[in-house]
């Protein structure tokens, strides 16, 4: 497949469709798309993604045994060019959704270098709170940030943060959704 061919796929770890977190991934992928990118949107509420069993079946084998929606994600990762993950912030961290979502991630971690995560892909993380600071989560985004370079070789090159949600939504911040835009935009050249 050829480079270009890849997607960008979004993925909402909030279990509210059409709510904060969900228009700004929806913003990045209007961006990636404006451009001629591939684009896919998926709520890992949709899909069911159940926790990791800490089984260590796919040390050996590369699969995991747990039979949900998280098997149609990692048959994508391999046509995938950029991750724009979006989480809300519940209670000072990532969302439960986006925990699982990691957690499942765990097979590509074993010894063997077969069972890898596909190189190359990039990551937009989306994340929006209640609270008014700005910087109040900067700490979980760094969290979030580490995490998939450390494991799994991928770079963040976006960052889009939304704070004080409940007073002012994002579809009530123009600018804002205009960043999420030409974040999207700008993937053309990643």
């Amino acid at each position: 497949m050829r480079p270009d061919a890849k997607k960008v796929v979004g993925i909402v770890a909030s279990p509210r469709h059409g709510a904060n977190t969900g228009i700004l991934v929806q913003k990045v992928l209007e961006g990636a798309s404006s451009r001629g990118l591939p684009t896919q949107l998926h709520y890992l509420s949709d899909l069911g993604v159940a926790p990791c069993d800490a089984c260590d079946a796919c040390m050996s084998t590369g699969q995991c045994v747990v039979d949900d929606g998280m098997q149609v994600l990692h048959a994508l990762f391999p046509e995938t060019r950029v991750l724009v993950l979006g989480t809300p912030i519940y209670f000072d961290h990532v969302s439960a959704q986006l925990k699982a979502f990691l957690d499942r991630l765990y097979l590509y971690t074993g010894p063997n270098p077969d069972y890898r995560f596909p190189g190359g892909v990039k990551a937009v993380l989306v994340a929006t709170w209640e609270d008014s600071n700005p910087a109040r989560y900067d700490d979980v985004i760094a969290w979030l940030q580490g995490r998939l370079s450390h494991y799994f070789g991928i770079e963040t090159v976006a960052i889009i943060k939304a704070s004080h949600t409940g007073s002012r939504p994002v579809g009530q911040q123009p600018e804002l959704l205009q960043r999420a835009f030409a974040a999207g935009a700008a993937l053309q050249e990643r």
